[in-house]
């Protein structure tokens, strides 16, 4: 099936930044249909594989799909430079200004507002962070996330560490494992895999939620497809 591909601007009015982004979609999409936001990881923009591999994929099931670059990365760097490290911050709260562009400027277009959240690595922390308390997002599937950025390479303020980490923003309740669906691979040499026990606890997740692949490392390599068949079997109860 062949995949369309349209370009968007997201602004960020307070900042005066446009976040750049791309709209996937095929004739599987009907006129009005969930949406999923596709979220990058680190150093990754819209244009790496693994985010047009789902992207793609997502949208011949019949979704509309949505990826950005975040503030310091892919082309919306061209704005703001390439310290991406010095917004992160607010690379994690831009989730909240994404979701709102779809609702104000795509209403025409998604089905009784229903948005997922989709992303690997830091796009995973930025859906259990500001993602996870965006009531808006009905459905999270966050992959390999990182539960607490203390133990990152590059040490960030406390303050910082509390603005982006998931062990902050996460609260245990049974609805959880009707909304969280994650994954990680013991073999990640990225996050190291505790980070999936961890955010299993702390959400409550049941085993069937919090999906544990022997190999397959950060990129899911063997996994990929079923994966995606978990996803999509995920997203039937939104």
């Amino acid at each position: 099936m062949k995949i369309e591909v349209i370009n968007a601007d997201i602004p960020i009015k307070s900042d005066n930044v446009i976040l750049k982004a791309s709209i996937y979609y095929s004739k599987n999409v009907p006129l009005k249909a969930p949406w999923i936001v596709n979220c990058p990881g680190l150093p990754e923009d819209r244009n790496s594989f693994f985010v047009k591999f789902y992207s793609e994929k997502f949208a011949n099931a019949g979704y509309y799909v949505l990826s950005y670059d975040y503030r310091g990365m892919g082309e919306t760097s061209k704005q703001t430079g390439k310290n991406w490290l010095k917004f992160l911050p607010k690379t994690f709260s831009d989730i909240h200004e994404v979701i709102s562009w779809i609702l104000e400027n795509r209403s025409n277009k998604i089905l009784d507002n229903k948005i997922v959240l989709f992303g690997r690595s830091l796009g995973g922390a930025i859906i259990l962070t500001h993602g996870f308390i965006d009531e808006r997002a009905k459905k999270l599937i966050p992959l390999c996330a990182r539960y607490d950025y203390s133990t990152f390479k590059a040490k960030f303020p406390k303050e910082t560490v509390k603005d982006i980490s998931p062990k902050y923003f996460l609260k245990k309740d049974p609805f959880n494992n009707e909304r969280v669906l994650t994954a990680h691979c013991k073999d990640d040499k990225q996050i190291p895999f505790e980070n999936i026990l961890y955010i299993k606890e702390h959400l409550g997740l049941n085993d069937e939620n919090a999906l544990i692949y022997e190999t397959g490392g950060h990129s899911f390599k063997e996994h990929r497809e079923e994966l995606f068949d978990k996803s999509i079997e995920f997203l039937k109860k939104l």
